[in-house]
């Protein structure tokens, strides 16, 4: 375990090479809530559906989405799959560690590094942007804090699962590209779950996106302890499957590389 958790530590630390990188990342986050900001502003000025969600409670909310998007390692699966395809792959089955637990420990640790910054960074501007006014469960957010950062495990299990699919795909970017479409509906990244229609909102929650998501989310106009509790379980369960799926490509992983001599 100490093992991993360098690897953590390191990943973590090298990050504060790539600050120009994740300031960018910060200006997207921004902009994306100032216009987000600007439409449920007018949305609220027309009388359609604020009933349904306080606008500033739906820019926190939109907020808590959005950093879990930007917080990950971005084109790290990429990197998976190009040692894949060249078998350089081989060659971490030599190292004292897993070769998925490292890649995991390093797409954990840019995590961790970006999820703070962004967070607060975004808060602080939401607080200036919408003159100081807090949203329903203000006083949630050390719960919420905590359950993204479990998401973020989720996620970065995820992203080597993304990566690890070149084993049989060739390529990770149809995996890619169907996960991260996937967030983006069933998350209710844009907007709650709770906008659509029941049959959907079932769909999205027989699956991990509908909790590493909007389950976090949510808390913060929606929060009880029984659907923190709750969020907290089907995430912890969805890690749990992931990192299973995640042995079972290292045992194939293992085996390819075997028969095939690397």
């Amino acid at each position: 375990m100490h093992k991993y958790l360098s690897l953590i530590k390191i990943s973590f630390t090298a990050q504060k090479n790539f600050i120009p990188v994740l300031c960018a990342r910060v200006f997207f986050l921004l902009l994306l809530v100032c216009i987000f900001n600007q439409f449920w502003h007018i949305v609220k000025q027309e009388n359609a559906v604020s009933a349904l969600i306080n606008p500033v409670d739906f820019i926190w909310y939109l907020l808590i989405g959005c950093v879990l998007q930007y917080g990950r390692a971005e084109g790290f699966h990429y990197r998976i799959e190009q040692e894949v395809k060249s078998g350089n792959i081989a060659y971490g089955l030599l190292r004292p560690v897993s070769v998925i637990g490292a890649y995991f420990c390093e797409a954990m640790g840019t995590f961790l590094f970006r999820l703070p910054f962004l967070f607060c960074v975004g808060a602080v501007f939401l607080l200036i942007l919408t003159n100081g006014e807090l949203p329903t469960d203000f006083s949630a957010l050390p719960v919420i804090f905590s359950l993204m950062v479990l998401s973020a495990i989720f996620i970065s299990l995820c992203t080597v699962f993304i990566g690890l699919s070149t084993l049989w795909m060739q390529d990770a970017l149809p995996m890619f590209w169907l996960i991260q479409k996937a967030e983006y509906i069933l998350g209710g990244l844009f907007f709650p779950l709770s906008f659509y229609p029941e049959w959907l909102q079932q769909i999205a929650f027989a699956t991990p996106f509908g909790w590493i998501n909007y389950g976090v989310a949510r808390l913060i106009y929606d929060y009880s302890s029984v659907n923190a509790v709750e969020t907290f379980i089907h995430i912890l369960f969805w890690i749990i499957i992931m990192i299973c799926v995640n042995m079972l490509f290292y045992r194939l992983l293992v085996r390819r590389i075997a028969i095939h001599g690397g």
